[in-house]
């Protein structure tokens, strides 16, 4: 029983090492390009004058919706994850507690995996909304609900089908148990 508790840690330390380095990576990766202009250029070519433009500069591609529909995306999706691996992590603590009950354990297994299918059911509805409509979305799936927030062009009421039908069609909840907000910029 001791060898396969001390296998588990070790295989959880190495995917938590792993998972590390893949973050690492990616940050080291996609860095701003100003950042990296800087440290390839010298000072005095690395600033760009104010009239002067660059095809493809995001500081010049025109978005009529704002700059602030995308930060909140962001924000909200970075707040979502941290939500769910604060819940991960808590059920998983719950399951490899040696103290603890047949039956919590149970419990733990079973919202584990209520919140990893609702993750992965979240990541497809959000996936399916994005290519039908073309606006950035963001769908919450809580106990008893599911919410689509969208952002972009405003939703008219084919779309509106469209997403409900999405919605509805992929988590198995009722029509009353769905809801579309649309993202005032």
């Amino acid at each position: 029983m001791k060898k396969l508790l001390k296998k588990r840690q070790l295989i959880l330390v190495t995917l938590v090492l792993a998972l590390g380095a893949a973050v690492f990576v990616n940050w080291y990766y996609s860095r701003p390009a100003v950042e990296a202009d800087a440290r390839t250029q010298p000072p005095a070519q690395a600033t760009v004058s104010q009239g002067e433009e660059h095809l493809g500069d995001s500081l010049y591609v025109h978005n009529p919706y704002g700059s602030s529909a995308g930060e909140y995306f962001a924000g909200a999706k970075l707040r979502r994850g941290a939500a769910h691996d604060e819940a991960k992590e808590i059920l998983g603590a719950v399951i490899t507690d040696s103290k603890a009950d047949a039956k919590a354990v149970a419990d733990a297994g079973k919202a584990l995996q209520a919140l990893s299918n609702a993750i992965k059911l979240e990541a497809d509805c959000e996936s399916l909304i994005i290519a039908k409509t073309g606006s950035e979305c963001l769908v919450t799936i809580g106990g008893d609900n599911v919410e689509a927030v969208l952002g972009g062009p405003p939703i008219d009421g084919a779309m509106a089908m469209q997403i409900k039908e999405i919605l509805l069609g992929k988590t198995g909840f009722s029509p009353e148990q769905v809801s579309i907000v649309e993202l005032k910029g």
